[in-house]
Order: structure tokens, then C-alpha cells, then sequence
């Protein structure tokens, strides 16, 4: 038996598609595989060139090299996701969008989970500032936009999701859609459905403040007095205390309950069941965020499109990390909201 140096056949060798194998097998330049591979948008390349690229990236297994980059270039070839509670299922979208557009850019996600409180937050802020990204797409509840003004200084891209900014002193952009118009609108529908006493529940802390004062709006305008009930968390629990608090008391209870998100509305709901009160027969029900299971639940409800949220978050930071990309001013960048009829209103 010879004895020697296995010899391994080109089919059979484990070898890491480049990008001259994509501009090979796509029938274009290399220049143009980079720029497609490197930037959210590159409109010198042609929108079906720019698909094919992407498509045979995929199809090959490319994986760009991030050490080599990140010698290149000093980046991380990271961004960040600050959220406050991955297991609320708005935010799983919302990582989604994020991620569908960065991983095209060559760039990866990081989640960060603060837990929903502000000693959570200023770590998350202390994390970015030691260089762990190249950029953040953040939900804050307790932080303002003033507390971002260190990661400002240092020329990191920030996008707060959920607040518009309207003194733009800092360079800072910003993702929302219009919630108090949404609560105003939900609000709405609830009184054209014939409801007077309405009562809102809500957490201490976070978007419900906004919404709040859409609610606000709308009822004075109608001659009808608010109702809120607050709790500490928006989660099904906190609901379901909420609902049973608001049972509780003496007194006509109101005909409809207004959940500041659709975790506290689901709580209410089930509160409301277990009270043995049918839905939407004695009490009428909405939430905010349209998560699955609202559409389950046939929970009426504002849809926040948070794979768009995402999406755009993404896309505006990948262009504040191409070269001059932050030198224009901040922006606020409105997503539109869409009002969701379900059985339960």
C-alpha cells in the first residue's frame, strides 16, 4: 500500500466564495459586486444587476470577511438593537426589518435588552460608548434625546425609534410614526361606535404618554371625561391587574378600555372573560402595535409597522456610515400608521 499527501479534487475542497467568483458568475465588475455588497443603496448599479449580485451572494454562501473589513475600515461591522423587552412581540419584527437590510450591507445585528428600566438604559448607553458598534437603532423609554449627546459628539450614528426630535440640535435621527394621531383615531372610532365612558390603560413610563395625550384630545373634544388607570409594566399581567382594578370599583363601569399596547389590551381581555363579561358585548377593547396574536385575538387595534420601522432605522444609519454621510443635518422620518378593525370593538 503507497502511503502519501491525500489529493483533494476542486469539487471537493471547502473553498470560500469571493467577490470575483460573484462578478464572475453574475457577468460584471468586481467594483460593482463591492459596491452592492458594502453599501444599503448604489445607484450606479441598476436594480436588476443589484438583485441578481445579491442572489448569487446567497446562493454561493458568501460571507464577507469582517476582520480583514474592520482592519480596513475601524468599524465593528456591527450595529446595535437597544430594546426594551425582546419577548414583547413587537420587537421580534422590528430586529427583522433591522436585520434584512443590514446583512446585504455586510454588516451584522447585536440585540440589547434593557429591561425595560433606566438603569438598563445607561448601561446600554455605557456599552455603546466603549466602540461595541458602529452604529445604535434604539427604543428608549426612559432616556431623552439630550443623553445621547456624548455618542453625538463621537460621530456615532443614532436612530431613536418611536420620538421625533423637533429642536434637531444633535445629529440624531429619528423613526416614529404619529401615535397621539393614532390614539386619536382609535379613540375616535370608539365613540362613533356610541362609547362615553372610556377608560385608557397604560404604563408609567414609554409611548403610552403619547398615546395618552391623543386619548386626551379626542375626549375633550367630545365633552367626555378621561379615565386611566396606570400600572408598571406593559405586559398581559399588567393588564389584567389594570382590568381588575378598574371591576373593582364603585360606580358605572366604563363600556370600552383603551390598551396603550396590545400586551395590556390581551390582559384586559382576559380579565375581562374571567369576570365573565362578553367582549365586545359588555365591554369593548383596542390596543396599539397590531402583534400577531391581535389578529388570533380579533383585537381592534393601530397597526406601528415594525419590519418598516426597522427597515428605514437601517437603512438610515448605512447611510450615515458611508463616507460625507454625516455631515447632512438630523432627521425625523415618519412611518404611517393604519387603524385595524377587529371584533373586539
Amino acid at each position: 500500500m503507497a502511503y502519501g499527501r491525500p489529493v483533494t479534487s476542486k469539487t471537493q475542497r471547502s473553498v470560500r466564495p469571493t467577490q470575483k467568483d460573484i462578478a464572475a458568475a453574475a457577468g460584471v465588475s468586481q467594483a460593482a459586486v463591492s459596491m452592492v455588497l458594502n453599501k444599503a443603496d448604489t445607484p450606479s448599479v441598476p436594480g436588476p444587476t443589484r438583485a441578481r449580485i445579491l442572489k448569487l451572494a446567497a446562493e454561493l454562501g458568501y460571507r464577507p470577511n469582517h476582520p480583514a473589513r474592520s482592519l480596513r475600515s475601524a468599524r465593528t461591522m456591527t450595529l446595535a438593537c437597544v430594546v426594551p423587552d425582546i419577548t414583547n412581540p413587537f420587537y421580534p419584527g422590528l430586529v427583522r426589518g433591522l436585520q434584512t437590510t443590514a446583512a446585504p450591507a455586510g454588516y451584522d445585528v447585536l440585540i440589547y435588552d434593557t429591561d425595560r428600566t433606566q438603569e438598563g438604559e445607561r448601561r446600554a448607553l455605557n456599552w455603546l460608548r466603549q466602540g461595541r458598534a458602529d452604529g445604535v437603532v434604539g427604543t428608549f423609554f426612559h432616556l431623552q434625546t439630550a443623553d445621547f449627546a456624548t455618542l453625538a459628539r463621537e460621530r456615532l450614528p443614532v436612530v431613536l425609534l418611536g420620538r421625533q426630535d423637533v429642536s434637531r440640535r444633535l445629529l440624531i435621527d429619528h423613526v416614529f410614526i404619529d401615535n397621539a394621531a393614532a390614539a386619536a383615531a382609535l379613540t375616535r372610532l370608539l365613540i362613533r361606535r356610541g362609547h362615553r365612558r372610556i377608560a385608557m390603560i397604560l404604563a408609567e413610563f414609554g409611548p403610552g404618554r403619547v398615546r395618552a395625550a391623543g386619548y386626551r384630545s379626542v375626549m375633550r373634544e367630545a365633552g367626555l371625561s378621561t379615565d386611566f388607570i396606570v400600572d408598571s409594566t406593559y405586559s398581559e399581567e399588567g393588564g389584567a391587574r389594570a382590568m381588575q382594578k378598574l371591576l373593582s370599583r364603585k360606580g358605572p363601569r366604563p363600556t370600552a378600555v383603551f390598551g396603550a399596547n396590545d400586551m395590556l389590551a390581551i390582559g384586559v381581555m382576559l380579565a375581562a372573560r374571567e369576570a365573565g363579561l362578553a367582549i365586545p358585548g359588555d365591554i369593548a377593547v383596542v390596543g396599539f402595535d397590531d402583534i400577531p396574536t391581535a389578529k388570533l385575538l380579533g383585537l381592534t387595534t393601530a397597526r406601528h409597522p415594525e419590519f418598516d420601522l426597522g427597515a428605514l432605522a437601517a437603512r438610515t444609519l448605512i447611510e450615515r456610515l458611508q463616507p460625507g454621510g454625516m455631515k447632512s443635518r438630523s432627521r425625523n422620518l415618519e412611518l404611517k400608521f393604519e387603524i385595524i378593525e377587529r371584533s373586539s370593538a
